[in-house]
């Protein structure tokens, strides 16, 4: 498990080659000075020059500075014509690695037999350099050989099979954790200022943006300060934005395709709410008359999350200067089967979801209880404005605590589901 991103790296680029991208003096200084820097940049050069390149595929950045040479590995996202004469490429997710010159690349490989065919491609002056299928197999491998090297390389694999639809429990992680910045007022083009990866545990927070030398892989048994999901966890990211701060972290026990289901914790300290969203999924169902609706349709399992949500529906006494329009913890957010993750998705609180047991718009053909999109008519809420209500904690239990969310993430991975838990909080030093 612990190699599988490493081989998916290495097929990728048997099949779409690495490609070296140099950079001379004055173009990198001016590219480490862009708004985000190496980490996200585009650059044009004339069309010719990627007569051999495959895109999207993993790319190494050489830049000169006043020192030497500096080393990035990243992902050539893609390319179109801007001009008559020229192509722009964007590259994303590039974060240094080692060695960090020329000669130590050429170093790794000295034992290799691509080290004469290397050394002839990295010696020329052109600006976009494609390599031979075998020898990007074997380069990788040797930067693979470098621990540090992990992170950055895992993240750019994991971008390349970034979910576009709701098909799995991979893709409604990618979700929550979506969801999780975009609470806190984040894009998903945000750069987290660090990022922790448990080693050969896979997780949506792979493919966040990070800034440079901010990412590491190892076998995370605790997470500082909170303590909160010991050996499941599989990986942290931490934001900053202004006086506050967002620490993202996800866990499950089993591994991502075998979980059964999705939930996302959002613990907002500066406000002392808490708001738990569960995903689950509606399915098509067409109508004679042509028209689809959208129904979910209650399985085994939901009886007794609702009863352990219950557990933890606890009214906590507010502070003095708090307000609450609804202080419900647990919310449901119905996705479509299949659909984009950027398509529209509801979300409903679960003593709504209870009284609609008993509505007889809600009852289906066989006297079964369902909910859908018509028997719903627009009685729910949609992911902006329950945003709006999480950000400015009108909805949520009262807590100022960890301990709260530490029964939740606990209940939630101990059910064999996949916990999103972000906690917002002021930064340290921060008045």
């Amino acid at each position: 498990m612990a190699e599988e991103w490493l081989e998916k790296l290495k097929a990728l680029v048997q099949q779409k080659p690495l490609v070296v991208f140099q950079f001379d003096g004055l173009d990198w200084s001016r590219l480490q000075e862009s708004r985000r820097g190496t980490n996200r940049f585009t650059f044009a050069r004339p069309h010719d020059l990627f007569e051999y390149v495959r895109l999207p595929t993993p790319c190494l950045i050489l830049g000169k500075d006043g020192e030497g040479t500096e080393v990035y590995f990243g992902l050539a996202c893609s390319r179109s014509a801007v001009t008559t004469l020229d192509s722009r490429i964007k590259v994303n997710r590039a974060l240094r690695i080692r060695p960090s010159s020329k000669s130590d690349i050429l170093q790794l490989m000295k034992d290799s037999i691509h080290y004469h065919n290397l050394r002839r491609r990295l010696t020329s002056h052109k600006s976009v350099i494609a390599l031979s299928p075998k020898l990007s197999a074997q380069l990788v491998k040797k930067f693979a050989a470098i621990e540090s090297n992990h992170g950055p390389m895992r993240a750019v694999v994991s971008s390349l099979s970034a979910p576009k639809y709701y098909r799995g429990m991979e893709a409604m992680q990618e979700d929550a954790v979506q969801m999780a910045l975009r609470a806190f007022g984040l894009s998903q083009d945000d750069l987290a200022i660090s990022l922790e990866l448990a080693r050969g545990k896979g997780t949506a927070l792979e493919r966040v943006n990070i800034m440079e030398d901010s990412v590491v892989e190892h076998d995370a048994r605790y997470v500082p300060q909170y303590d909160l999901i010991s050996s499941d966890d599989t990986g942290r990211a931490v934001f900053q934005k202004n006086h506050e701060r967002l620490e993202v972290f996800t866990a499950n026990r089993l591994p991502l395709e075998q979980v059964f289901g999705v939930d996302l914790i959002y613990l907002n300290t500066t406000r002392h709410s808490i708001v738990m969203v569960q995903y689950k999924m509606l399915e098509a169902n067409n109508r004679i008359d042509g028209y689809t609706d959208w129904v979910y349709r209650p399985d085994s399992s939901l009886e007794s999350q609702i009863k352990r949500m219950k557990v933890f529906s606890k009214t906590h006494p507010s502070g003095q200067f708090d307000y609450r329009l609804n202080p419900q913890v647990f919310y449901l957010k119905f996705v479509k089967r299949n659909s984009a993750l950027s398509n529209a998705s509801i979300i409903l609180p679960v003593d709504h979801f209870e009284r609609l047991r008993t509505d007889p718009s809600c009852e289906g053909p066989r006297g079964a209880f369902r909910i859908s999109y018509n028997s719903l008519a627009g009685r729910y809420l949609r992911q902006g404005p329950f945003l709006d209500l999480i950000r400015a904690g009108y909805i949520g239990a009262n807590t100022e605590t960890t301990t709260y969310l530490k029964n939740l993430v606990q209940d939630v991975v101990d059910g064999g589901r996949s916990v999103v838990a972000a906690i917002q909080s002021r930064r340290e030093g921060v008045v």
